[in-house]
């Protein structure tokens, strides 16, 4: 009864890796060296079951776009706006052909699934206008590092899910460029495909991208606010025959400095991170009722505690007081 009476009980849903699904935007029909930026005035375009939002303007003959667009464009070497659609990489993942741009101008961009899923991850990587404003500065943005090198600037990609309520399920922040180390060797702008884990997320049906920099101005970001994604990979919950419902118990949830797990049925690995998706513990062999101890140095806030019982994968929201 005691255990009745701290637990928090979660309901979950348990999948099968088999109903994995990917955005590889590959199937998306371009010529070689085009993109689509929403100038059909659909408003959107989708790949992998996943809706990818872009809002178009042409005003007087000027044309603007934001959210997200997608192309096959291999320049990486042209500096400026005139090369805005273009990877770094000079390709997709993997040499692949397409990819999505992401122009975060106005709002956040934004990519909705159509049921309830776990997404694994996604590649990340700069823009070729991006990169060489960060690299060499321009009319507009500053050198990152400075002339001197010293200075501590950064470029941080931002990305928030949200549930089937609308309500956030946390954040994952990825470096697109950091120069904050000490020693200047450890400076960065990325300019390949960065693999970035979205698991800490749990259960979402919509993603917002945004970007922060430290350069920046009464206007905004000075920095191109631009960057590049392929292959965001997912669980389609609603797709597995083997979907099944378990109750799992997580008590205390608030905890202080230790937790169990009640409902296994066999040995589990369990893992517990932040809400910038950092593992801040992980344990082999858990049996059901087991306590995890040592957990009174972690700070006060919200923890994911995943737990991977055989195929069986479900994630548990905690509160550490």
């Amino acid at each position: 009864m005691k255990h009745i009476y701290l637990a928090i009980i979660a309901i979950v849903l348990v999948f099968n890796a088999t109903a994995q699904s990917v955005a590889s935007f590959d199937q998306l029909t371009l010529a070689p060296e085009k993109f689509w930026n929403g100038s059909d005035g659909s408003g959107s375009f989708t790949s992998g079951g996943v809706t990818f939002y872009n809002s178009y303007s042409n005003s007087q003959g000027y044309e603007s776009w934001s959210g997200f667009a997608y192309s096959n464009m291999s320049d990486a070497t042209t500096e400026g706006f005139i090369n805005q659609y273009s990877a770094i990489t000079g390709h997709g993942n993997q040499g692949s052909s397409n990819y999505a741009v992401g122009y975060p101008s106005l709002s956040a961009a934004v990519a909705d699934f159509k049921t309830t899923n776990t997404v694994r991850g996604l590649y990340v990587t700069n823009s070729t206008y991006a990169y060489w404003s960060m690299k060499n500065g321009d009319d507009f943005s500053k050198k990152f590092g400075g002339e001197s090198g010293n200075d501590e600037d950064w470029l941080i990609l931002t990305i928030e899910g949200f549930n089937a309520d609308k309500q956030s399920t946390g954040k994952v922040e990825s470096y697109l460029a950091d120069f904050r180390s000490s020693n200047s060797i450890d400076d960065y702008i990325l300019n390949t495909w960065e693999w970035v884990n979205l698991e800490s997320l749990g259960l979402i049906s919509k993603l917002e991208f945004s970007l922060r920099s430290t350069d920046n101005s009464i206007w905004g970001m000075n920095t191109p606010g631009y960057f590049c994604i392929d292959n965001l990979n997912y669980q389609d919950l609603t797709s597995s025959p083997n979907i099944q419902q378990v109750q799992a118990m997580a008590y205390p949830n608030p905890f202080t400095d230790r937790i169990a797990i009640s409902g296994l049925k066999a040995t589990a690995r369990v893992t517990i991170t932040d809400i910038t998706g950092r593992t801040v513990g992980e344990y082999k062999n858990v049996v059901n009722n087991q306590v995890i101890n040592g957990l009174d140095n972690l700070k006060s806030g919200v923890y994911f505690m995943k737990v991977m019982e055989g195929i069986n994968r479900f994630t548990i929201k905690m509160v550490k007081k």
